[in-house]
């Protein structure tokens, strides 16, 4: 087989492919024995039909036609993989010329390949990606955490304040009306905690054990259910018992018991450790996603939209096979996300271009970087596919070579290669500079005096 490839005006491409007479003798001659194997000819067994019996049930153009869709099918993605094409559409082949036994077979294509595009700078890359250590603030939010677990609530003789468990019974209506499930028994409840509006905790402030007390509002449009929302709201609330919530003291009696640490410092630099490791490992995953975004941020050109829908199409099958190894239902998906059909398919969309640019940047920057494909990363990219198996390689690459896919090991390298030199070259800052406008905003507002100030002020006025 014989392949050129012309390129033509922007990222259009022309295939040229002659397949030798040897070969379409071949195919035509399989197409014969296929056709054989399907026809039931009275007075011949499958498969045993001649040529002209043949021809005359199906006709010589019927055979040859399949014959020639076989070595199109055959032949093109070799074509695409020994010319290093990339389409991303299928291609434009017009009509076709009919075989001829004896003779080569040559057909033209013309493919819309992955347009190199470039970057607008590949200069002053930087990223704000936060701090990568964790803060005293930090440790003290999640040793307050553990304090709220191992907290105790006790009886409390005084009136109901904030933050504090009540020990109530309540009675339900909307618009006027009672409602299934309105009724409340001696129930445990906890201020603070966000589980009813803010004007339900607001009644219950102040009340002590044998009260009774009014909570009304409108239901919110964060109510779970619908048909409530916007209408007023009663509860006739009675308040049983009062119990305040005991936090356990910040001391080595509390690190033991939280740990079996032996003093609160131990128990500060666990925390710190463990704290470290989970931010360093999303630092990084950070870093490398704004990293991607600053550069395909970047990107100067048009991406084309044949190349998104197909990234669509891919992520929409592998969105679905995940679904079906959870066994879940989109129904059931929708339900319990709350997100639509709609929505789904808009984040694909949106998703799938993001991707597709990232990819076009980093292909763009290995240009630009002058990097390339050596044929030990090609080799070593082959043989991870092989699964590490040595002795399978030359297989694997035969099927990626007859799948016109070897382009497309080629292209992932690109990508990593690009990426590993993206993540070597930025400037990782932790916080984003204020912008000129904000500093001179700040610079400008007036300074707020002290009470003693003005009062010093006016004593000098008078």
């Amino acid at each position: 087989m014989e392949t050129t490839a012309e390129r033509l005006e922007g990222n259009l491409v022309r295939l040229t492919v002659t397949v030798p007479a040897a070969d379409v003798d071949a195919a035509i001659e399989k197409a014969y024995r296929d056709v054989a194997a399907k026809l039931r000819i009275p007075g011949f067994r499958p498969g045993k039909a001649p040529k002209t019996i043949i021809d005359s049930h199906v006709g010589a153009e019927a055979v040859l036609a399949e014959a020639q869709e076989e070595i199109v099918d055959a032949t093109y993605p070799l074509a695409i993989d020994a010319e290093e094409l990339r389409p991303i559409e299928s291609p434009d082949m017009g009509e076709l010329d009919g075989l001829v036994p004896g003779e080569p077979f040559t057909y033209v294509a013309e493919i819309v390949t992955r347009p190199e595009l470039s970057l607008t700078s590949v200069d002053d890359l930087k990223v704000y990606a936060g701090a990568k250590t964790t803060s005293d603030a930090e440790i003290d939010q999640q040793i307050e955490q553990t304090r709220e677990r191992f907290a105790t609530v006790e009886s409390a003789e005084r009136p109901v304040a904030a933050g504090d468990f009540v020990l109530l019974s309540f009675v339900g209506t909307v618009d006027g009306e009672a409602y299934e499930g309105n009724t409340v028994d001696k129930y445990l409840f906890e201020l603070g905690r966000g589980l009813m509006p803010t004007e339900f905790d607001d009644a219950l402030i102040g009340a002590s054990a044998g009260d009774q007390v009014v909570a009304e509002f409108a239901i919110p449009e964060t109510s779970s259910n619908e048909e409530f929302v916007g209408k007023q709201a009663r509860f006739d609330i009675t308040v049983h018992e009062v119990k305040a919530k005991i936090m356990p003291a910040l001391d080595d009696e509390f690190a033991a018991s939280v740990g079996g640490f032996d003093s609160m410092d131990e128990l500060r630099e666990d925390i710190r450790k463990k704290m470290d490791e989970s931010k360093a490992l999303g630092h990084m995953r950070r870093v490398e996603l704004l990293s991607r975004e600053l550069i395909a941020s970047r990107l100067d050109g048009e991406v084309p939209e044949a190349m998104v829908k197909q990234r669509s199409a891919s992520m929409t099958r592998d969105f679905f096979e995940s679904l079906d190894e959870r066994n879940i239902t989109l129904p059931a998906y929708v339900e319990a996300t709350g997100v639509d059909v709609a929505q789904i398919q808009a984040d694909i969309a949106e998703q799938s271009l993001m991707r597709v640019t990232e990819e076009l940047a980093l292909e763009a920057l290995f240009r630009a970087k002058g990097m390339e494909v050596t044929d030990a990363d090609f080799d070593e990219a082959v043989l991870e596919i092989a699964g590490g198996d040595e002795a399978a390689v030359e297989k694997t690459l035969e099927g990626l070579r007859e799948a016109g896919a070897t382009p497309i090991v080629k292209e992932s390298i690109v990508h990593q290669k690009a990426l590993e030199w993206l993540l070597a070259n930025v400037e990782i800052l932790e916080d984003e500079p204020e912008a000129p406008e904000e500093k001179k905003a700040k610079k400008a507002a007036p300074k707020r005096k002290s009470a003693k100030a003005d009062k010093a002020e006016k004593a000098e006025e008078e």
